[in-house]
């Protein structure tokens, strides 16, 4: 069903008809003006064409009559030349012509050679020769010219000073052959005059064309229009040619306005006359008239839309306040159904007289049931407050308003706790009609609240709330359970610097004891602060006291019970420390357990490899075998001590990781080319197989390349004989690189791989011949691990296993510039030539340094078993390089170090730190110090070296050329 179209309002219906009436009247006035203006154009249209035909013929008449006047002429000359006339005859016969002829200037005759003979202004006149001029020419090159008059086009004769038109008649002697021309100078005033004689307007045009188009007079005279020609303008190729006359719009040849243009065309002659109104003159009276009527027509215009907009003013005036009316009753209709309130009215006896609908929703009884009723027939009074029943009768008796009034009511679904405000309503005389207000169902916020009041009464803990103006205005029950020397300071009403200074009064705050008014400041600013918690001694108990703001600014404060926890806490601390004091006793434990070894092992190792060296050749075979043996076992001796070090360092928390990209293939090749040499004494095959092409790994490098030679060396030492270790690496797709290293040795059953990364646990092999400590699985396995990589390993007994390694791939893998090329070790310390002074305690390293440096050519040595003696040589001796033991009698490293730091004599002298204190704070502590070098014992002769030509160079760069 088509909808029908909505109705207008009123205001609408005025805007509509006024709009209607102006549409109407401006049509009509449109209409008007437009049938005025085309009356205007029309008369105008009219007029040009009428002048221009009356011109016409006036200008063919006075052509004709200057024809006759030259044959008249032409006949005198017939006649002179016939019968002799003297000069003065002929002239007083073409004088007596041209008093005939107003239109002439003058008339005359020229010879065949274009001289002027007869004139009829001068008796003798003056030579003139017109042979040149566009008339002779014209009538003597074309005899068929002659027998019309003929008209050259206007020029400016500076006799006359005036434009003139020189007519002309061809004369012929008897034998028809050219004898001269006839003419007459015709004054362009004449025409002038004659056009200003019809009345037109001021700024019309009326010009003379010959029938070419070539422009023979224009009134007004514009010269620079004279004598042109309009043959190619559309005037002649299209107007001319459709009608002999009429009229046509075109812009004017000198001003360019818009005109209307009359013409008209003698049809004997050819000459077109055009007469030129300009438009606004034409249409100036139109637009006079139009301005005035329009302005009529404007101001009945603005009457109609002026009285009709005061009309639609007022009628929206009162249609808006209508609008409003409906949608306030609308809204009120909407809140009072949306709304969990309801709205009532009583009378003057305070009778229920209305109440909204939504009553029965809120409490279930109908909306019906209250009409008639007062509330004191609802109530309850014994279920509230005696002063708060009576307050609200006062109310009601001195009619005045009210809010938040609660009670108890009665009704037929039970009872419910109300909430109502009203005010009071009075006619226009002031009498009182009754009230008016809304109500509100709060049986279940009255239930809430008392939960909320038995959830605070069961806390265990005292709770205490104080409003905006610091006073206590509730409490629960439990205000002597976490202090009760407190129990009975907390008194509802008062503020809380009252209780606190009575609570000071009591002696139990034990925090307050020293100084207690400045305990009472300190406590009271915490109280307005209300954040965070409070710890409070109160007599043998502690107290946890959280303070938080409310809403209303108010203060909510709880007292816990938290003397159990304090001491879990200190026990807790105490547990702590001891653990603090056995990590402190066990690295120094550590520290000079590995103090102790690596002194021996020193001597052990040092003077093994001296007997290695062999240098006058005493030694036998098997004596040599031997040295190897005490070396070796010295060097298994010092890497068990370094991996109990490493793992009781990862263990305690003190590995330090220095995480950056690093390139695999690198890293694995130089773990693979120091092997190299082992796995060939052992008869092994070691390399690598496949590719190396994945990214950089996010490690350290120095540990990877641990673990990884820890590997090698296990595949390596649990290999068979003629067996073979083989590395591979691949990219996983969890954005790992992946290592293996697999090898044909015996095996591990599943039972042993369960305990394959336990510390010192060798899985039998300590049964056998093969060497190990059973730490460098796991120790490999908490690097990998504190590098968020993983380690894992398979295995089939009889065929061998494969340990691998996972290590993430690094976020941004640079590439890093390539590794140079190692250089010949130590050349500056290898060719000698310097001094060491060596300051240690123990004869037997001081014998092993003076050996060692015995190898070399020229190198002297100094020794000073003290550090004071090590001062005294270093000034007189002024040694190249200084080795210095830190655990001296009487005055340690450390300090010798400072004081040569200190002289200017030996402050440039670089000091090599060598003693058996390897723990890393040890190396870090001597770094720090500023030592050159810090070398751990045993000694290793090639580091050793390595460490004596660095110095050697560092010292060479400082003491410059020369």
């Amino acid at each position: 069903m088509a909808r029908g179209i909505p109705a207008l309002r009123p205001s609408q219906q005025i805007l509509a008809a006024a709009v209607l009436g102006i549409s109407v009247l401006l049509a009509s006035f449109g209409y008007d003006q437009w049938r005025h203006y085309r009356e205007e154009v029309v008369e105008a249209e009219r007029n040009v064409s009428s002048a221009a035909a009356v011109l016409a013929a006036h200008t063919a008449r006075t052509f004709d009559a200057a024809q006759r006047a030259l044959r008249a002429v032409a006949r005198v000359h017939e006649d002179a030349l016939r019968n002799g006339y003297a000069a003065a005859t002929s002239h007083r016969l073409l004088k007596a012509i041209h008093g005939g002829s107003p239109v002439f200037r003058s008339i005359g005759w020229v010879d065949a050679e274009g001289n002027r003979k007869v004139s009829s202004l001068f008796a003798d006149p003056p030579p003139l020769n017109v042979a040149d001029q566009e008339q002779f020419r014209a009538l003597r090159d074309r005899p068929d010219e002659g027998r019309a008059l003929y008209v050259p086009a206007p020029v400016r004769s500076q006799i006359l000073d005036a434009w003139i038109v020189s007519v002309s008649l061809r004369l012929d002697d008897p034998d028809g052959g050219f004898n001269g021309i006839a003419g007459g100078v015709v004054d362009l005033d004449y025409f002038a005059r004659v056009f200003r004689s019809i009345a037109l307007g001021e700024h019309d045009v009326v010009t003379l064309f010959r029938a070419d188009g070539v422009i023979l007079a224009r009134e007004p005279l514009d010269a620079s229009l004279l004598g042109t020609s309009l043959a190619g303008r559309p005037f002649m190729t299209d107007v001319v040619r459709r009608a002999p006359n009429g009229v046509f719009r075109t812009l004017g040849l000198s001003d360019k306005a818009k005109r209307i243009v009359g013409y008209a065309v003698d049809p004997d002659s050819g000459f077109i006359v055009t007469v030129a109104a300009r438009n606004d003159e034409v249409l100036e009276p139109f637009w006079s008239d139009f301005a005035l009527a329009g302005t009529r027509t404007g101001l009945i215009v603005l009457a109609i839309g002026w009285g009709a907009w005061l009309l639609v003013r007022q009628t929206r005036r009162r249609e808006q306040l209508a609008s409003e009316l409906r949608f306030n009753e609308a809204r009120f209709r909407d809140f009072a159904a949306s709304s969990g309130d309801w709205f009532w009215e009583t009378d003057a006896e305070h009778r229920i007289v209305w109440v909204s609908d939504t009553v029965e929703v809120a409490t279930g009884v109908p909306a019906k049931w209250h009409y008639g009723r007062t509330r004191l027939e609802l109530i309850a009074p014994e279920a509230m407050p005696a002063e708060r029943w009576e307050e609200h009768l006062a109310d009601l008796g001195e009619r005045r308003s009210f809010r938040d009034f609660e009670y108890l009511r009665r009704g037929p679904t039970g009872d419910r706790w109300i909430r109502i405000s009203g005010v009071p309503v009075f006619d226009e005389e002031g009498r009182f009609e009754g009230y008016r207000g809304s109500g509100r169902d709060v049986t279940e916020l009255r239930r809430a609240e008392q939960r909320l009041r038995d959830a605070v009464e069961s806390l265990p803990a005292t709770f205490l709330l104080f409003d905006a103006e610091d006073r206590l205005i509730y409490t629960n029950g439990n205000a002597g359970r976490a202090a009760p020397e407190l129990a009975e300071v907390d008194r509802v009403g008062d503020r809380f610097e009252t209780i606190l200074r009575r609570s000071l009064e009591t002696g139990a705050l034990r925090d307050a004891a020293a100084d207690p008014e400045a305990w009472f400041e300190w406590r009271l600013e915490r109280h307005r602060a209300a954040e965070g918690s409070t710890l409070v001694r109160v007599g043998d108990r502690v107290v946890d006291i959280i303070e938080r703001p409310t809403s209303e600014g108010g203060i909510i404060v709880l007292r816990f019970d938290v003397t159990d926890r304090e001491m879990a806490l200190a026990a807790a601390e105490a547990a702590r420390a001891a653990a603090d004091e056995a990590n402190r006793a066990k690295s120094e434990f550590l520290s000079s357990m590995s103090h102790e070894l690596r002194t021996p092992l020193n001597a052990i190792i040092g003077f093994g490899q001296i007997l290695q060296l062999d240098r006058e050749g005493r030694l036998s075979a098997e004596q040599r075998q031997y040295s190897e043996h005490v070396v070796r076992s010295g060097e298994h001796l010092l890497s068990l001590v370094n991996e109990v070090l490493d793992l009781a360092g990862v263990e305690a928390g003190r590995l330090r990781l220095s995480l950056e990209p690093v390139p695999v293939d690198s890293v694995l090749r130089e773990a693979i080319k120091t092997m190299q040499p082992v796995a060939q004494k052992a008869g092994i095959d070691l390399g690598l197989v496949g590719s190396v092409a994945v990214p950089d790994v996010q490690a350290d490098a120095q540990r990877l390349r641990q673990i990884l030679l820890n590997l090698l060396s296990n595949a390596i030492k649990y290999n068979r004989a003629d067996g073979s270790v083989t590395v591979a690496v691949e990219a996983s797709e969890d954005g790992c690189v992946r290592i293996s290293v697999t090898d044909t040795g015996r095996g591990i059953s599943a039972e042993q791989l369960a305990h394959l990364f336990v510390p010192f646990q060798r899985l039998g092999a300590e049964f056998t011949h093969i060497e190990g400590t059973g730490i460098g699985l796991a120790l490999s396995k908490r690097l990998i691990e504190a590098m968020e990589g993983r380690i894992g390993a398979s295995s089939q007994p009889g065929r061998g296993s494969t340990f691998w390694i996972e290590v993430p791939v690094a976020a941004s893998a640079a590439p890093r510039p390539p590794l140079e090329a190692s250089r010949d070790a130590s050349p500056l310390a290898a060719a000698g030539g310097y001094s060491v002074l060596y300051v240690e305690d123990n004869p037997l390293n001081v014998s092993l340094m003076d050996y060692l440096l015995e190898t070399l050519p020229a190198v002297t040595m100094y020794a000073a078993p003290s550090g004071e003696i090590g001062l005294d040589l270093a000034r007189a001796q002024r040694p190249d390089v200084i080795v210095l033991d830190l655990n001296l009698p009487g005055m340690g490293g450390f300090e010798v170090l400072e004081r040569l730091r200190r002289d200017p004599e030996t402050a440039g002298i670089p000091v090599i730190a060598l003693t058996a204190s390897a723990m890393p704070s040890d190396v870090k502590r001597g770094l720090a110090a500023g030592f050159f070098r810090y070398l751990a014992k045993p000694l290793k002769f090639d580091e050793f070296l390595s460490c004596i030509d660095d110095a050697l160079s560092r010292r060479s760069a400082a003491a410059g050329p020369g």
